[in-house]
């Protein structure tokens, strides 16, 4: 049978986003979702080629899945809506509203989607997210039932709101600031305005509080 240059550039992206996912820390089954790999091909890609260097840690066990983790901390909230401004960036997160969580992995997007996410780890090196976190995000993100996209409601930044939350949105920092009494939390409410440029989902009304 004569294999097909076409159907051999293929393979070889597969191979290569694999090997990306790997790197990345990616779980078996993931990658398998992601690259239509099966799943011999794709141990034995980590087993025969993946150093020390690949992370093991954490592969085991079932693929997260709960929001609840980003908004764990202070670092989370903050990390949470940069990595989905790289999301955006890299065309990975659909733009459009309505888009099937079954179609979005793919061959296309896996690739920018390991893109959004080295570009992501090399502006904040230390980051609290791992990979399997980020596809939970874009997940939920797309799905938009738990989590939404959304602008501080005091300062204008980009935050990853919580749709069940009955208060508006805000960043982490001027949740600390209000939290916390600062004097000047009120000045900053009233100096800085939301961006009206900024393209996201906060259109939308949210629910306002019941006291």
């Amino acid at each position: 049978m004569r294999i097909s240059d076409e159907r051999y550039r293929r393979d070889l992206r597969r191979l290569h986003l694999a090997w990306r996912m790997v790197r990345l820390g990616a779980r078996t089954p993931t990658i398998m979702l992601w690259t239509a790999l099966s799943k011999y091909n794709v141990r034995k890609l980590r087993n025969d080629y993946a150093d020390d260097s690949a992370p093991r840690k954490g592969l085991k066990g079932k693929t997260p899945f709960r929001v609840e983790y980003f908004c764990k901390s202070a670092r989370l909230r903050c990390e949470a809506p940069m990595l989905a401004g790289f999301l955006r960036h890299f065309d990975v997160l659909p733009a459009e509203r309505g888009v099937d969580v079954d179609e979005l992995p793919d061959l296309a997007r896996g690739e920018r989607l390991c893109s959004a996410y080295e570009q992501f780890r090399l502006s904040c090196p230390n980051t609290a997210i791992p990979f399997e976190r980020a596809i939970t995000l874009l997940t939920e993100l797309v799905r938009g039932e738990l989590i939404r996209l959304a602008i501080c409601s005091t300062c204008g930044e980009l935050v990853v709101h919580d749709c069940l939350c009955a208060r508006p949105p805000r960043c982490a920092y001027c949740l600390h600031e209000a939290h916390a009494g600062l004097p000047y939390f009120q000045i900053r409410r009233t100096e800085l305005t939301p961006r009206p440029n900024v393209e996201t989902e906060s259109s939308e009304a949210y629910q306002p509080t019941l006291f």
